[in-house]
């Protein structure tokens, strides 16, 4: 089943940012892999776009449209002091999408289970035993570097970290709004 693209007008049923044939073009510039099977690829690529929605809290602004089904388009962002329009997907998002289908084509789990538990020791020695560390948890989603580089720009702390000042969450206006921390 070929890929849905969402191109900023919020096409329904969307599930990627990117056509087979632009994520192949894109990949080959880069040195990312996709599977050889467009099947396979196809499916590595919607895996990448909805990993994507694991960074959607550190965004700024808010989604366009309740019926959209990714991270953008966005309102009320600004990537390097520049406000990114409301229809568009911005070629670092694309990036993004891609890094997270290379991760998941090289090994990264998309539905890991966490249970906080981490093993300190196995033993077999005739008898099976286990002991974990104590105070032991992680979080269970992959952490892809490429991910959060290729989406920093538009993040809160993105923001944060350009000079823009005043008034939109730059250094003018430092609050728990601008943070997403809960009142």
């Amino acid at each position: 089943m070929a890929l849905t693209v969402e191109d900023g007008t919020i096409v329904p049923n969307a599930d990627s940012f990117l056509s087979l044939v632009d994520a192949r073009s894109l990949a080959a510039s880069y040195g990312i892999t996709l599977p050889d099977d467009d099947t396979e690829a196809e499916i590595t690529l919607r895996n990448g776009y909805l990993i994507l929605l694991t960074e959607e809290r550190n965004l700024q602004g808010s989604r366009v449209s309740a019926e959209q089904t990714g991270i953008f388009p966005r309102n009320g962002v600004l990537q390097n002091c520049f406000e990114v329009a409301s229809d568009i997907i911005p070629q670092e998002v694309k990036m993004a999408q891609l890094y997270g289908a290379d991760a998941i084509n090289n090994g990264a789990s998309t539905n890991n289970v966490d249970d906080g538990q981490r093993l300190k020791s196995f033993n077999v020695d005739g008898v099976y035993s286990e002991t974990y560390q104590d105070g032991s948890s992680a979080d269970s989603n992959a952490s892809i570097q490429g991910v959060e580089n290729s989406l920093f720009p538009f993040t809160k702390a993105g923001l944060s970290a350009a000079n823009c000042g005043g008034g939109t969450g730059g250094f003018g206006e430092l609050n728990a709004n601008n943070f997403g921390f809960l009142r």
